[in-house]
Protein backbone atom coordinates (compact mmCIF):
# COMPACT_ATOMS: atom_id res chain seq x y z
CA UNK A 1 0.00 0.00 0.00
CA UNK A 2 3.26 2.62 0.83
CA UNK A 3 3.58 2.73 -3.15
CA UNK A 4 0.32 3.26 -3.66
CA UNK A 5 -0.10 5.57 -1.28
CA UNK A 6 2.74 7.82 -2.45
CA UNK A 7 1.56 7.62 -5.95
CA UNK A 8 -1.92 8.95 -3.97
CA UNK A 9 0.17 11.49 -2.89
CA UNK A 10 1.83 12.90 -5.47
CA UNK A 11 -0.80 13.10 -7.78
CA UNK A 12 -2.43 15.23 -5.17
CA UNK A 13 0.36 17.66 -5.05
CA UNK A 14 -0.08 18.04 -8.57
CA UNK A 15 -2.56 21.09 -8.36
CA UNK A 16 -3.69 23.53 -11.17
CA UNK A 17 -0.91 25.99 -10.13
CA UNK A 18 1.46 23.43 -9.90
CA UNK A 19 0.32 22.15 -13.47
CA UNK A 20 0.61 25.50 -14.66
CA UNK A 21 4.32 25.98 -13.93
CA UNK A 22 5.24 23.09 -14.87
CA UNK A 23 3.93 23.57 -18.11
CA UNK A 24 5.46 27.03 -18.60
CA UNK A 25 8.61 25.60 -17.18
CA UNK A 26 8.94 22.89 -20.42
CA UNK A 27 7.32 25.58 -22.82
CA UNK A 28 10.66 27.70 -22.00
CA UNK A 29 12.76 24.88 -22.32
CA UNK A 30 11.32 23.96 -25.57
CA UNK A 31 12.05 27.42 -26.54
CA UNK A 32 15.64 27.46 -25.42
CA UNK A 33 16.03 24.33 -26.96
CA UNK A 34 14.84 25.59 -30.10
CA UNK A 35 16.90 28.77 -30.00
CA UNK A 36 20.11 27.11 -29.34
CA UNK A 37 18.95 24.41 -32.12
CA UNK A 38 18.49 27.92 -34.51
CA UNK A 39 21.39 29.19 -33.21
CA UNK A 40 24.23 26.80 -34.14
CA UNK A 41 22.90 25.97 -37.30
CA UNK A 42 23.76 28.84 -39.25
CA UNK A 43 26.77 29.50 -35.94
CA UNK A 44 29.32 29.85 -38.59
CA UNK A 45 27.95 32.53 -40.72
CA UNK A 46 28.88 36.11 -38.95
CA UNK A 47 26.27 38.76 -37.81
CA UNK A 48 24.43 40.88 -35.16
CA UNK A 49 24.78 38.42 -31.80
CA UNK A 50 21.03 39.74 -31.20
CA UNK A 51 19.83 38.81 -34.97
CA UNK A 52 21.20 35.44 -34.05
CA UNK A 53 18.96 34.41 -31.26
CA UNK A 54 16.05 36.34 -32.09
CA UNK A 55 13.91 38.25 -34.71
CA UNK A 56 14.37 41.33 -32.91
CA UNK A 57 16.94 42.57 -34.52
CA UNK A 58 14.90 42.74 -37.52
CA UNK A 59 11.73 43.89 -36.03
CA UNK A 60 13.50 46.81 -34.50
CA UNK A 61 15.32 48.08 -37.61
CA UNK A 62 12.07 47.74 -39.61
CA UNK A 63 10.76 50.17 -37.24
CA UNK A 64 13.56 52.62 -38.14
CA UNK A 65 12.37 53.47 -41.36
CA UNK A 66 15.72 53.24 -43.09
CA UNK A 67 15.66 49.75 -42.90
CA UNK A 68 17.43 49.23 -46.56
CA UNK A 69 20.35 50.98 -44.75
CA UNK A 70 20.98 48.77 -41.56
CA UNK A 71 20.33 45.77 -43.87
CA UNK A 72 23.45 47.80 -46.74
CA UNK A 73 25.73 48.12 -43.18
CA UNK A 74 25.42 44.68 -41.83
CA UNK A 75 26.33 43.14 -45.76
CA UNK A 76 29.47 45.45 -45.48
CA UNK A 77 30.68 44.83 -41.84
CA UNK A 78 29.86 41.07 -41.66
CA UNK A 79 30.13 40.12 -45.09
CA UNK A 80 31.65 36.51 -45.35
CA UNK A 81 33.04 36.67 -49.33
CA UNK A 82 35.90 38.58 -49.83
CA UNK A 83 34.53 40.51 -53.37
CA UNK A 84 31.36 41.69 -53.33
CA UNK A 85 29.65 38.77 -52.35
CA UNK A 86 28.72 38.87 -48.80
CA UNK A 87 26.66 36.31 -46.88
CA UNK A 88 25.19 37.94 -43.60
CA UNK A 89 22.63 36.48 -40.43
CA UNK A 90 20.14 38.87 -39.85
CA UNK A 91 17.76 36.52 -37.93
CA UNK A 92 18.02 32.94 -36.41
CA UNK A 93 16.93 31.52 -39.38
CA UNK A 94 17.67 34.38 -41.93
CA UNK A 95 20.88 35.02 -44.04
CA UNK A 96 20.99 37.77 -46.16
CA UNK A 97 22.67 38.09 -49.92
CA UNK A 98 24.49 40.80 -51.91
CA UNK A 99 25.92 38.15 -54.66
CA UNK A 100 23.76 39.23 -57.62
CA UNK A 101 24.78 35.05 -58.85
CA UNK A 102 23.35 33.62 -55.98
CA UNK A 103 20.18 35.69 -55.94
CA UNK A 104 20.11 34.99 -59.79
CA UNK A 105 20.74 31.33 -59.12
CA UNK A 106 17.95 31.09 -56.12
CA UNK A 107 15.29 32.48 -58.49
CA UNK A 108 16.41 30.50 -62.37
CA UNK A 109 13.57 28.65 -63.22
CA UNK A 110 14.75 25.12 -62.61
CA UNK A 111 16.14 26.35 -59.19
CA UNK A 112 15.38 23.56 -56.27
CA UNK A 113 14.61 27.25 -54.15
CA UNK A 114 11.19 28.19 -52.99
CA UNK A 115 9.70 31.56 -51.90
CA UNK A 116 10.33 31.81 -48.34
CA UNK A 117 8.30 32.76 -45.77
CA UNK A 118 8.26 36.15 -45.98
CA UNK A 119 5.97 36.18 -48.84
CA UNK A 120 3.08 34.60 -46.71
CA UNK A 121 2.84 38.75 -46.08
CA UNK A 122 1.64 39.25 -49.54
CA UNK A 123 -1.53 36.84 -48.75
CA UNK A 124 -4.37 39.90 -49.22
CA UNK A 125 -7.48 38.38 -48.03
CA UNK A 126 -7.49 34.98 -45.79
CA UNK A 127 -7.40 31.57 -47.59
CA UNK A 128 -6.55 33.07 -51.16
CA UNK A 129 -3.79 33.23 -52.29
CA UNK A 130 -2.00 35.66 -55.02
CA UNK A 131 0.95 35.24 -57.25
CA UNK A 132 2.87 36.52 -55.14
CA UNK A 133 2.07 34.43 -51.14
CA UNK A 134 1.81 31.74 -53.78
CA UNK A 135 5.01 29.35 -52.19
CA UNK A 136 3.90 26.17 -54.18
CA UNK A 137 6.24 26.12 -57.05
CA UNK A 138 3.99 24.39 -59.16
CA UNK A 139 0.68 26.06 -58.63
CA UNK A 140 3.00 29.56 -58.55
CA UNK A 141 3.88 28.24 -62.25
CA UNK A 142 0.60 27.48 -63.49
CA UNK A 143 -0.84 30.99 -62.52
CA UNK A 144 2.00 32.55 -63.98
CA UNK A 145 1.26 30.82 -67.04
CA UNK A 146 -1.93 32.32 -67.29
CA UNK A 147 -1.00 35.81 -66.44
CA UNK A 148 1.85 35.59 -68.32
CA UNK A 149 -0.50 35.30 -71.71
CA UNK A 150 -1.55 38.84 -71.04
CA UNK A 151 1.59 40.95 -71.38
CA UNK A 152 2.95 38.34 -74.17
CA UNK A 153 -0.76 38.60 -76.61
CA UNK A 154 -0.77 42.91 -75.83
CA UNK A 155 3.21 43.58 -77.00
CA UNK A 156 2.31 41.49 -79.90
CA UNK A 157 -0.79 43.53 -80.59
CA UNK A 158 1.64 46.73 -80.61
CA UNK A 159 4.06 45.30 -82.63
CA UNK A 160 1.50 45.59 -85.51
CA UNK A 161 1.22 49.18 -84.96
CA UNK A 162 5.31 49.90 -85.77
CA UNK A 163 6.03 51.08 -82.17
CA UNK A 164 2.98 53.82 -82.23
CA UNK A 165 1.66 51.35 -79.77
CA UNK A 166 -1.36 54.03 -78.78
CA UNK A 167 -3.23 53.02 -81.57
CA UNK A 168 -5.92 50.03 -80.59
CA UNK A 169 -5.35 47.53 -78.09
CA UNK A 170 -1.96 47.78 -75.93
CA UNK A 171 -0.40 49.04 -72.75
CA UNK A 172 0.48 51.88 -74.35
CA UNK A 173 -2.64 53.01 -74.97
CA UNK A 174 -3.93 53.28 -71.86
CA UNK A 175 -0.74 54.60 -70.83
CA UNK A 176 -0.72 57.99 -73.06
CA UNK A 177 -4.27 58.40 -71.88
CA UNK A 178 -3.39 59.03 -68.51
CA UNK A 179 0.02 60.72 -69.17
CA UNK A 180 -2.26 63.39 -71.13
CA UNK A 181 -4.67 63.16 -68.10
CA UNK A 182 -1.76 64.32 -65.34
CA UNK A 183 -0.41 66.93 -68.34
CA UNK A 184 -4.08 68.26 -68.14
CA UNK A 185 -4.20 68.72 -64.51
CA UNK A 186 -0.69 70.40 -64.15
CA UNK A 187 -1.65 72.73 -66.51
CA UNK A 188 -5.08 73.55 -65.03
CA UNK A 189 -4.08 73.58 -61.61
CA UNK A 190 -0.53 74.16 -60.69
CA UNK A 191 1.62 76.12 -63.00
CA UNK A 192 3.32 78.72 -61.31
CA UNK A 193 4.47 81.64 -63.01
CA UNK A 194 6.14 84.71 -61.71
CA UNK A 195 2.97 85.93 -60.20
CA UNK A 196 1.07 82.72 -59.15
CA UNK A 197 2.55 80.07 -56.89
CA UNK A 198 1.15 76.80 -57.08
CA UNK A 199 3.12 74.04 -55.13
CA UNK A 200 2.20 70.53 -55.83
CA UNK A 201 3.14 67.49 -53.96
CA UNK A 202 4.00 65.91 -56.77
CA UNK A 203 4.51 61.91 -55.20
CA UNK A 204 0.53 62.61 -54.83
CA UNK A 205 -0.10 63.11 -58.52
CA UNK A 206 2.47 60.72 -60.22
CA UNK A 207 0.27 57.97 -57.86
CA UNK A 208 -2.76 59.21 -59.09
CA UNK A 209 -1.19 58.46 -62.46
CA UNK A 210 0.13 55.00 -61.82
CA UNK A 211 -3.12 53.86 -60.36
CA UNK A 212 -5.21 55.22 -63.34
CA UNK A 213 -2.74 53.48 -65.57
CA UNK A 214 -3.78 50.55 -63.89
CA UNK A 215 -7.42 51.06 -63.70
CA UNK A 216 -6.92 52.13 -67.33
CA UNK A 217 -4.94 48.98 -68.97
CA UNK A 218 -6.75 46.60 -66.20
CA UNK A 219 -10.33 47.23 -66.35
CA UNK A 220 -10.43 49.50 -69.63
CA UNK A 221 -11.11 52.54 -67.69
CA UNK A 222 -9.23 54.95 -65.22
CA UNK A 223 -10.55 54.38 -61.53
CA UNK A 224 -10.71 58.73 -61.52
CA UNK A 225 -7.69 60.06 -59.50
CA UNK A 226 -6.37 62.38 -61.79
CA UNK A 227 -9.92 63.41 -63.18
CA UNK A 228 -10.91 64.61 -59.51
CA UNK A 229 -7.18 65.19 -57.81
CA UNK A 230 -8.31 63.73 -54.68
CA UNK A 231 -6.91 60.38 -52.68
CA UNK A 232 -10.15 58.14 -53.59
CA UNK A 233 -11.45 56.17 -50.81
CA UNK A 234 -8.08 57.64 -48.44
CA UNK A 235 -6.22 54.63 -50.32
CA UNK A 236 -3.27 56.81 -50.02
CA UNK A 237 -3.44 57.43 -46.52
CA UNK A 238 -4.34 54.03 -45.28
CA UNK A 239 -1.55 52.38 -48.00
CA UNK A 240 0.60 54.78 -46.46
CA UNK A 241 -0.42 53.53 -43.13
CA UNK A 242 -0.33 49.75 -43.86
CA UNK A 243 2.99 49.56 -45.36
CA UNK A 244 5.16 50.00 -42.34
CA UNK A 245 2.58 47.58 -40.58
CA UNK A 246 3.71 44.79 -43.15
CA UNK A 247 7.30 45.64 -43.86
CA UNK A 248 7.24 44.59 -39.12
CA UNK A 249 5.08 41.47 -40.18
CA UNK A 250 7.56 40.60 -42.80
CA UNK A 251 10.12 40.52 -40.40
CA UNK A 252 7.60 38.04 -38.45
CA UNK A 253 5.88 36.23 -41.37
CA UNK A 254 4.02 34.12 -38.53
CA UNK A 255 2.12 37.41 -37.43
CA UNK A 256 0.11 37.14 -41.45
CA UNK A 257 -1.42 34.14 -40.03
CA UNK A 258 -2.35 35.30 -36.73
CA UNK A 259 -4.08 38.48 -38.55
CA UNK A 260 -5.68 36.09 -40.59
CA UNK A 261 -7.77 34.37 -38.27
CA UNK A 262 -10.38 35.57 -35.81
CA UNK A 263 -10.73 37.84 -34.05
CA UNK A 264 -7.86 39.68 -36.01
CA UNK A 265 -9.12 39.54 -39.18
CA UNK A 266 -11.99 41.46 -38.23
CA UNK A 267 -8.83 44.56 -38.28
CA UNK A 268 -8.65 43.60 -42.06
CA UNK A 269 -9.85 45.53 -44.74
CA UNK A 270 -13.55 43.93 -46.27
CA UNK A 271 -15.52 44.87 -49.78
CA UNK A 272 -18.11 46.74 -47.59
CA UNK A 273 -15.58 49.56 -46.38
CA UNK A 274 -16.78 52.77 -47.41
CA UNK A 275 -13.20 54.08 -47.39
CA UNK A 276 -9.35 52.75 -48.00
CA UNK A 277 -8.64 49.27 -49.83
CA UNK A 278 -11.46 48.05 -48.85
CA UNK A 279 -13.21 50.18 -51.13
CA UNK A 280 -11.28 49.23 -53.78
CA UNK A 281 -11.88 45.84 -53.18
CA UNK A 282 -15.51 45.98 -53.77
CA UNK A 283 -15.11 48.06 -56.95
CA UNK A 284 -12.25 45.24 -58.07
CA UNK A 285 -14.65 42.59 -57.13
CA UNK A 286 -18.36 43.95 -58.90
CA UNK A 287 -16.80 44.65 -62.10
CA UNK A 288 -14.76 40.92 -61.86
CA UNK A 289 -18.22 39.72 -61.39
CA UNK A 290 -20.02 41.90 -63.93
CA UNK A 291 -17.09 40.78 -66.77
CA UNK A 292 -17.54 37.20 -66.13
CA UNK A 293 -21.59 37.73 -66.25
CA UNK A 294 -23.63 35.75 -69.13
CA UNK A 295 -23.57 37.70 -72.32
CA UNK A 296 -20.71 40.07 -71.24
CA UNK A 297 -19.19 42.12 -73.75
CA UNK A 298 -15.44 41.13 -74.44
CA UNK A 299 -13.12 44.53 -73.91
CA UNK A 300 -9.85 45.16 -74.98
CA UNK A 301 -8.08 45.13 -71.74
CA UNK A 302 -5.69 43.40 -69.46
CA UNK A 303 -8.47 41.60 -67.93
CA UNK A 304 -9.92 39.96 -70.67
CA UNK A 305 -6.70 38.75 -71.55
CA UNK A 306 -6.40 37.30 -68.39
CA UNK A 307 -10.15 36.12 -68.91
CA UNK A 308 -9.34 34.52 -71.85
CA UNK A 309 -6.23 32.80 -70.46
CA UNK A 310 -8.88 30.41 -67.83
CA UNK A 311 -8.22 32.34 -65.17
CA UNK A 312 -11.08 32.45 -62.44
CA UNK A 313 -13.21 34.30 -60.34
CA UNK A 314 -10.94 34.36 -57.08
CA UNK A 315 -7.56 34.23 -59.53
CA UNK A 316 -8.91 37.78 -61.51
CA UNK A 317 -9.85 39.17 -58.15
CA UNK A 318 -6.48 38.70 -56.34
CA UNK A 319 -4.21 39.41 -59.14
CA UNK A 320 -6.24 42.80 -59.82
CA UNK A 321 -5.53 43.61 -55.85
CA UNK A 322 -1.58 42.62 -56.39
CA UNK A 323 -1.31 45.38 -60.05
CA UNK A 324 -3.03 47.85 -57.85
CA UNK A 325 -0.77 47.52 -54.66
CA UNK A 326 2.39 46.88 -56.28
CA UNK A 327 2.38 48.11 -59.58
CA UNK A 328 0.92 51.75 -58.73
CA UNK A 329 3.75 52.41 -55.71
CA UNK A 330 6.76 50.75 -57.68
CA UNK A 331 6.06 52.60 -60.79
CA UNK A 332 4.99 56.35 -58.21
CA UNK A 333 8.55 55.65 -56.20
CA UNK A 334 10.71 55.09 -59.40
CA UNK A 335 9.32 58.30 -61.47
CA UNK A 336 9.78 59.93 -58.11
CA UNK A 337 12.95 59.24 -57.02
CA UNK A 338 14.52 59.77 -60.26
CA UNK A 339 13.30 63.18 -60.71
CA UNK A 340 14.51 63.91 -57.26
CA UNK A 341 17.91 62.73 -58.61
CA UNK A 342 17.87 64.67 -61.89
CA UNK A 343 16.86 67.92 -59.62
CA UNK A 344 20.14 67.66 -57.49
CA UNK A 345 21.91 66.92 -60.48
CA UNK A 346 22.31 70.07 -62.45
CA UNK A 347 24.17 68.66 -65.23
CA UNK A 348 22.21 65.30 -66.02
CA UNK A 349 18.90 67.36 -65.90
CA UNK A 350 19.95 69.86 -68.50
CA UNK A 351 21.62 66.78 -70.40
CA UNK A 352 18.19 64.90 -70.53
CA UNK A 353 16.40 68.16 -71.54
CA UNK A 354 18.89 68.76 -74.33
CA UNK A 355 18.63 65.14 -75.76
CA UNK A 356 14.69 65.51 -75.61
CA UNK A 357 15.05 69.03 -77.31
CA UNK A 358 17.36 67.90 -80.06
CA UNK A 359 14.82 64.59 -81.07
CA UNK A 360 12.15 67.35 -80.85
CA UNK A 361 13.88 69.29 -83.33
CA UNK A 362 14.91 66.55 -85.17
CA UNK A 363 11.33 65.33 -85.78
CA UNK A 364 11.82 62.21 -83.81
CA UNK A 365 9.52 62.47 -81.47
CA UNK A 366 5.49 61.58 -81.76
CA UNK A 367 2.83 62.93 -79.05
CA UNK A 368 2.68 61.43 -76.70
CA UNK A 369 6.62 60.09 -77.48
CA UNK A 370 6.12 56.28 -78.55
CA UNK A 371 7.89 53.79 -76.19
CA UNK A 372 10.07 52.67 -79.43
CA UNK A 373 11.29 56.27 -80.26
CA UNK A 374 12.12 56.89 -76.45
CA UNK A 375 14.38 53.11 -76.32
CA UNK A 376 16.20 55.34 -79.05
CA UNK A 377 17.41 57.52 -76.75
CA UNK A 378 20.70 56.83 -75.06
CA UNK A 379 20.69 58.97 -72.44
CA UNK A 380 16.71 58.99 -71.17
CA UNK A 381 18.25 54.86 -70.83
CA UNK A 382 20.72 55.82 -68.99
CA UNK A 383 18.46 57.79 -66.40
CA UNK A 384 16.13 55.45 -66.39
CA UNK A 385 18.36 52.86 -65.24
CA UNK A 386 20.30 54.78 -63.06
CA UNK A 387 17.37 56.08 -61.30
CA UNK A 388 16.35 52.27 -60.53
CA UNK A 389 19.87 51.27 -59.51
CA UNK A 390 20.15 54.49 -57.18
CA UNK A 391 16.52 53.90 -55.20
CA UNK A 392 15.71 50.63 -55.70
CA UNK A 393 11.75 50.32 -56.19
CA UNK A 394 11.35 47.38 -53.83
CA UNK A 395 13.34 47.28 -51.05
CA UNK A 396 11.65 44.35 -48.99
CA UNK A 397 13.46 41.07 -47.90
CA UNK A 398 11.96 38.52 -50.98
CA UNK A 399 13.32 35.92 -49.43
CA UNK A 400 14.37 32.30 -50.72
CA UNK A 401 13.95 29.05 -48.94
CA UNK A 402 16.64 26.91 -49.02
CA UNK A 403 15.98 23.37 -50.90
CA UNK A 404 15.86 19.83 -49.19
CA UNK A 405 19.47 18.88 -48.49
CA UNK A 406 20.99 22.55 -47.63
CA UNK A 407 23.56 24.04 -50.28
CA UNK A 408 27.13 25.74 -50.62
CA UNK A 409 26.79 29.53 -50.75
CA UNK A 410 29.55 31.54 -51.05
CA UNK A 411 31.97 28.29 -49.76
CA UNK A 412 29.56 28.23 -46.84
CA UNK A 413 26.83 25.30 -46.27
CA UNK A 414 23.46 26.12 -45.33
CA UNK A 415 21.15 23.68 -44.19
CA UNK A 416 18.08 23.14 -45.74
CA UNK A 417 14.54 25.61 -44.63
CA UNK A 418 17.30 28.84 -43.94
CA UNK A 419 15.66 31.89 -45.56
CA UNK A 420 18.14 33.74 -47.70
CA UNK A 421 16.61 37.51 -48.07
CA UNK A 422 18.02 39.59 -51.06
CA UNK A 423 19.99 43.02 -50.24
CA UNK A 424 18.62 44.95 -53.29
CA UNK A 425 19.62 48.26 -51.45
CA UNK A 426 22.94 46.87 -51.02
CA UNK A 427 23.42 45.30 -54.38
CA UNK A 428 22.50 48.88 -56.14
CA UNK A 429 25.46 50.29 -54.23
CA UNK A 430 28.30 48.05 -54.51
CA UNK A 431 31.29 49.95 -55.22
CA UNK A 432 33.05 46.44 -56.80
CA UNK A 433 29.89 46.40 -59.28
CA UNK A 434 29.34 50.59 -60.09
CA UNK A 435 32.66 51.51 -59.30
CA UNK A 436 34.43 54.06 -56.57
CA UNK A 437 31.37 56.43 -57.06
CA UNK A 438 28.74 54.56 -56.51
CA UNK A 439 26.73 56.77 -54.11
CA UNK A 440 26.78 58.91 -57.03
CA UNK A 441 23.53 59.62 -59.64
CA UNK A 442 25.14 59.62 -62.34
CA UNK A 443 23.85 58.36 -65.86
CA UNK A 444 27.26 58.74 -67.59
CA UNK A 445 28.56 55.47 -66.35
CA UNK A 446 25.74 53.76 -68.55
CA UNK A 447 27.08 55.23 -71.54
CA UNK A 448 31.04 55.44 -70.88
CA UNK A 449 30.94 51.62 -69.77
CA UNK A 450 32.39 48.97 -72.72
CA UNK A 451 30.32 46.02 -73.66
CA UNK A 452 30.89 43.65 -71.53
CA UNK A 453 30.72 46.42 -68.00
CA UNK A 454 27.28 47.04 -69.64
CA UNK A 455 25.91 43.74 -69.84
CA UNK A 456 26.69 42.92 -65.98
CA UNK A 457 25.20 46.37 -64.84
CA UNK A 458 22.16 45.83 -67.04
CA UNK A 459 22.06 42.37 -65.51
CA UNK A 460 22.35 43.49 -62.24
CA UNK A 461 19.79 47.02 -62.51
CA UNK A 462 17.19 44.32 -63.66
CA UNK A 463 16.81 41.84 -60.50
CA UNK A 464 14.93 45.07 -59.18
CA UNK A 465 12.51 43.29 -60.97
CA UNK A 466 13.27 39.78 -60.05
CA UNK A 467 14.49 37.19 -62.19
CA UNK A 468 13.88 33.85 -63.71
CA UNK A 469 10.30 31.93 -62.48
CA UNK A 470 10.08 35.13 -60.38
CA UNK A 471 10.51 37.97 -62.31
CA UNK A 472 8.11 41.01 -62.45
CA UNK A 473 5.34 40.06 -64.52
CA UNK A 474 4.48 43.93 -64.58
CA UNK A 475 8.09 44.62 -65.86
CA UNK A 476 7.17 45.84 -69.41
CA UNK A 477 4.15 47.79 -68.43
CA UNK A 478 6.68 49.49 -65.67
CA UNK A 479 9.13 50.19 -68.28
CA UNK A 480 6.99 51.87 -70.59
CA UNK A 481 5.85 54.24 -68.38
CA UNK A 482 9.26 55.40 -67.26
CA UNK A 483 10.47 55.53 -70.96
CA UNK A 484 7.09 57.70 -71.55
CA UNK A 485 6.89 60.02 -68.44
CA UNK A 486 10.24 61.72 -68.45
CA UNK A 487 9.67 62.81 -72.11
CA UNK A 488 6.27 63.81 -71.99
CA UNK A 489 6.89 65.94 -69.08
CA UNK A 490 10.62 67.36 -69.38
CA UNK A 491 9.25 68.49 -72.69
CA UNK A 492 6.67 70.93 -71.37
CA UNK A 493 7.58 71.70 -67.84
CA UNK A 494 10.48 73.36 -65.83
CA UNK A 495 10.31 71.67 -62.00
CA UNK A 496 12.11 73.11 -59.10
CA UNK A 497 12.36 71.45 -55.53
CA UNK A 498 10.29 74.01 -53.43
CA UNK A 499 12.37 72.85 -49.89
CA UNK A 500 15.99 72.43 -51.12
CA UNK A 501 17.20 71.45 -47.26
CA UNK A 502 14.62 68.58 -46.61
CA UNK A 503 13.47 68.06 -50.74
CA UNK A 504 11.32 65.00 -49.59
CA UNK A 505 10.72 62.65 -46.80
CA UNK A 506 11.13 59.12 -47.90
CA UNK A 507 11.27 55.56 -45.66
CA UNK A 508 11.17 51.69 -46.57
CA UNK A 509 8.74 49.23 -45.52
CA UNK A 510 8.84 47.16 -48.36
CA UNK A 511 8.49 49.83 -50.70
CA UNK A 512 8.93 53.81 -50.61
CA UNK A 513 6.89 55.73 -48.71
CA UNK A 514 7.24 59.04 -49.91
CA UNK A 515 5.85 62.20 -48.38
CA UNK A 516 6.42 66.13 -48.75
CA UNK A 517 7.92 66.10 -52.35
CA UNK A 518 6.55 69.24 -52.97
CA UNK A 519 7.66 70.86 -56.63
CA UNK A 520 7.12 73.90 -58.49
CA UNK A 521 6.27 73.82 -62.05
CA UNK A 522 6.59 76.10 -64.54
CA UNK A 523 6.28 76.12 -68.27
CA UNK A 524 9.53 75.61 -70.39
CA UNK A 525 10.82 78.06 -72.71
CA UNK A 526 11.03 76.20 -76.13
CA UNK A 527 14.20 77.67 -76.72
CA UNK A 528 16.48 74.55 -76.96
CA UNK A 529 18.98 74.34 -73.88
CA UNK A 530 22.86 74.05 -75.22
Amino acid sequence: MGAIEDLAATSYALTPITLLLYSIGLCLLAAIAHGFWSWQRLRHIPGPFLASISSLWMVKKSLSGTFHQHLHHVAEVYGTAASTCPLARIGPNELLSTDPDVLRMMSAVRSPYTKGVFYETGRITPEEDTVVSLRDDAEHRALRAKMGTAPMLIAKKNLKFGGKENEGFGFGAGIDRQILALVNLIDAKYISSSTEYRPVQFFQKVSFFALDVIGDISFGGAFGYLSQDTDLYQYHQINDESLPLMNIISTMPWLANILHKWPFNMMLPTEGDRVGFGRLMGLVKSVVDGRLAPGAKPQKDMMQAFINSGMTRGELTQQVFVQIIAGSVSTTSAVCMTLLCLLTNPSAYSALQREIDDALSAGKLSSPVADSESKGMPYLQAVIKEGLRFYPPVLGLGSKQVPKGGDVINDHYVPEGAQIGMNFFGLMRSKEIWGPDADLFRPERWIEADPGRARRMNMVVDLDFGFGKYQCLGKPIAMMELNKIFVELLRRYEFTIVNPQNPIKAWSAIFWVVDDFWLRITQRDRTPRY
